[in-house]
């Protein structure tokens, strides 16, 4: 292993990405072996409110730009989820909705992103910021999937897993370009 990469995987950040995806394989696990129907948006949404709670808890001076990182995923999400609905690309199933988009996912949206903006490091780290990418890319793919096996979203037309996992990786790195170098202004300078 390399200086650098030993550098990038020592940091409490890559530790906590790690946990992430051990969470996210868990959350896999129970949403691919339990029906939990709309059950499974709450569950998410639990996740990504209780996220942000210990995020929050450890950075409460940065809170304010990680609600902004929060609410630009949830106004990006909202037209990306009803502008693919409208193109006839995908729909969701929910009790609760605005178009396409559950409630739920825009808290989820909401709150997980500003958990997100929490957990990064303060300094942009491109190795880092890669691997980021692509846990999340990954998983927002197979949760989607796993989500058409809860019965609460479809795909239709062309648009693939495939499709999806892009899409997350490049949401992710507009998110990281947003975060470091749009807002959180006073760490860039600092």
């Amino acid at each position: 292993m390399t200086s650098a990469a030993k550098a990038l995987t020592s940091t409490r950040e890559f530790r906590k990405l790690e946990l992430l995806t051990v969470y996210f394989v868990l959350l896999a696990a129970v949403l691919y072996s339990v029906k939990l129907g709309q059950a499974s948006w709450y569950v998410v949404l639990v996740s990504a409110l209780a996220w942000f709670g210990l995020e929050a808890n450890e950075n409460r001076g940065r809170l304010a730009s990680a609600m902004e990182v929060g609410a630009f995923l949830l106004i990006f999400d909202f037209i990306f989820e009803n502008s693919g609905w409208l193109a006839g690309l995908w729909y969701t199933k929910s009790e609760f909705h605005v178009g396409v988009v559950p409630l739920q996912v825009m808290g989820i949206a909401f709150f997980g992103g500003a958990a997100w903006a929490l957990y990064l490091p303060r300094k942009f780290n491109l190795w880092h910021s890669i691997v980021d990418c692509l846990v999340f890319a990954t998983f927002g793919a197979l949760g989607e999937r796993l989500l058409i096996g809860q019965v609460l979203f479809v795909y239709q037309q062309w648009w693939t897993s495939y499709d999806a996992f892009v899409a997350y990786f490049l949401t992710w790195v507009i998110l990281h370009y947003v975060r470091y170098g749009v807002l959180f202004k006073s760490e860039r300078t600092g």
